[in-house]
């Protein structure tokens, strides 16, 4: 029996059939938008701008929490929260790439108008997200003081620090169920819910947060404890919305999964992209071991830079995210054409665009900082990491162009290479082979503007050489990207 929700849906509503039957559908009332149809510049950009403006709300939403820790959290509250903060995000971010994975299938198969096969998608990837999130919350709560330990957190800001982890691991399934329902809505080229959703969520966060730490003086812990309330006020909601779509491919009560061959498939593209997520987090975590050893106010500053950093992070991310649900939706529907132009649009806004934003957060930096801590020490780290990084920022930038072209290609596999080579291990390399001649923080900010250069140059070739093997056999791609109705890489 469907959901109550679909049952309001009839096959032949306005509601669920597509505008025109000429090949040329327009955007469904329910908020799926087809991205095979239309000027490329304008639908690309109209489907990026929400996902961007989602990413700095996630910032916003972030800052919220350091600026209350910053002032009222206590001593080491910035430092205690940056630790406990670098555990969750392996977990966290491993799921954020997983929907990246989800919108390379999902788009796909929204193209092709594969909506049977979209359903038991859809429904397999939010079961997949819920029993993960109670398995990793399970396993945070068993072994969260040896992941501190093993990230050398400070003694005096470890209890503070296990505080905020035990507390937050509750958060972890509505979480992970939002970065899943996330990617699901991307793909089908709705993106305008997901942010009135957050922002939603961030008011929540934010008056809790004044509410629980401020005015009830619960420090640090109100602040936690705000967090996971507004994330599973997020994570109920984009729930919701899945059960609201159309009718044809709607999440449902008793929806089938996919069969062991179909789900095999679909874990191929959503692991490779979980475990690209997961370096960078395991990048961040090791090179954390070298922060460590400047003190709690490198700590703490690398903390501030981090919210800072966030305005540029996030758009970069959020637009790779973007193309992945646009080219895969083109890919889809056999429009090579358009994935190509999408590419060359998305290198120029990616360059000129970040240095633009980066500019102007050079010329705010010092303020921005004072915001979240009167720590003189503090303050100098975190513009010391503003200054040497942000002027390569936009090769960052290129990166998630090329990451994002990539996974909506369905080579989800590649882009873990360089998270993997450049990110995680040549980072790590670089700090001890330089750290015992050069000991200063300067080190580790070199680490990531020449790993960005090294990941490049995994990127650019690889893609330039899927692009050129898909376009062989373009005259092929649209009846050929399911195979017996499954899942596959072009």
């Amino acid at each position: 029996m469907k959901t109550a929700a679909c049952d309001n849906l009839h096959q032949d509503s306005p509601l669920t059939k597509e505008m025109n039957t000429s090949g040329s559908p327009e955007e469904a009332v329910t908020g799926e938008v087809r991205m095979d149809v239309g000027p490329i510049h304008r639908k690309l950009l109209a489907y990026a701008a929400p996902l961007l403006l989602m990413q700095l709300m996630l910032q916003f939403y972030n800052i919220a929490d350091c600026a209350v820790v910053g002032w009222f959290g206590g001593a080491f509250g910035l430092a205690a929260v940056g630790v406990a903060g670098l555990v969750l995000a392996v977990h966290i971010n491993f799921f954020i790439g997983f929907g990246v994975g989800v919108t390379s299938a999902v788009s796909r198969l929204f193209g092709a108008r594969q909506y049977e096969k979209l359903r038991h998608t859809i429904a397999t990837s939010v079961v997949i997200a819920t029993v993960a999130g109670i398995f990793l919350t399970l396993l945070g709560e068993i072994l969260g003081r040896r992941y501190l330990l093993w990230l050398s957190c400070p003694a005096e800001a470890m209890n503070d620090a296990i505080l905020y982890l035990r507390i937050c691991l509750f958060g972890l399934v509505p979480q992970l169920v939002y970065n899943v329902a996330n990617g699901v809505l991307r793909a089908l080229g709705n993106t305008k819910t997901p942010l009135y959703y957050l922002a939603g969520s961030a008011v929540l966060n934010v008056v809790l947060d004044l509410v629980l730490a401020v005015g009830m003086g619960f420090g640090l812990r109100g602040v936690a404890f705000a967090t996971i309330a507004a994330q599973w006020a997020l994570g109920l909601a984009m729930l919701w919305k899945l059960t609201r779509l159309d009718e044809r491919f709607c999440l449902t009560a008793n929806a089938k999964l996919l069969p062991a061959k179909e789900l095999i498939e679909l874990l191929r593209l959503g692991i490779p992209s979980g475990m690209q997520a997961a370096f960078m987090s395991i990048s961040s975590l090791l090179i954390q071991i070298s922060i460590d050893t400047f003190g709690p106010a490198a700590m703490a500053g690398m903390v501030v830079y981090a919210k800072i950093e966030g305005f540029l992070y996030y758009p970069a991310f959020a637009y790779g995210m973007a193309l992945t649900g646009f080219i895969g939706q083109n890919l889809g529907a056999g429009r090579l054409d358009r994935v190509e132009e999408a590419m060359r649009i998305s290198r120029r806004t990616a360059i000129y665009g970040t240095i633009g934003i980066c500019l102007v957060l050079m010329l705010l930096a010092k303020p921005l900082v004072a915001f979240f801590t009167g720590d003189p020490a503090t303050q100098a780290n975190a513009l010391a990491a503003v200054y040497w990084t942000f002027p390569f920022y936009f090769l960052y930038s290129l990166n998630q162009v090329y990451i994002g072209g990539l996974k909506g290609l369905g080579e989800t596999g590649i882009p873990m290479v360089p998270a993997l080579f450049a990110y995680a291990l040549f980072r790590v390399l670089w700090c001890q082979a330089l750290l015992p001649y050069w000991y200063d923080m300067a080190v580790i900010y070199n680490a990531y503007n020449v790993s960005f250069l090294v990941s490049l140059a995994i990127l650019v070739p690889a893609y330039r050489r899927i692009y050129q093997k898909i376009g062989l056999h373009s005259g092929h791609v649209s009846s050929n990207i399911y195979e017996n109705g499954s899942i596959r890489a072009a």
